[in-house]
């Protein structure tokens, strides 16, 4: 599996922004991220392991989601196909999946 190129949608960098204003430790979301693009089956299955790793359904079809170092309620959702991905949203399930 390749490396792929990442790209961040308008929603995640105002999550990024909410949770850094609440002084949340960046550098879990940043090691996850960089597992998601390293792309290779370590990494994959470092996620499915330790991060929960699952695909999406409903409106999030095609998208991807997994805790953030198993803190419990902090998800990241990202859609990739085989060069690029795209970090969607981060933050608790509440703020991503409310109705």
């Amino acid at each position: 599996m390749t490396r792929l190129q990442a790209d961040i949608t308008s929603q995640f960098a105002r999550d990024y922004k909410k949770l850094k204003k609440k002084h949340v430790d960046m550098e879990l979301l940043k090691e996850v991220m960089r597992l998601v693009v390293d792309n290779s089956d370590e990494s994959l299955a470092t996620l499915r392991q330790r991060h929960n790793m699952h695909r999406l359904s409903g409106e999030w079809l095609g998208s991807h989601e997994c805790h953030i170092a198993n803190t419990g309620d902090w998800l990241l959702i990202w859609r990739s196909d085989a060069t690029r991905v795209s970090f969607q949203r981060t933050g608790k399930h509440d703020d991503l999946f409310r109705g």
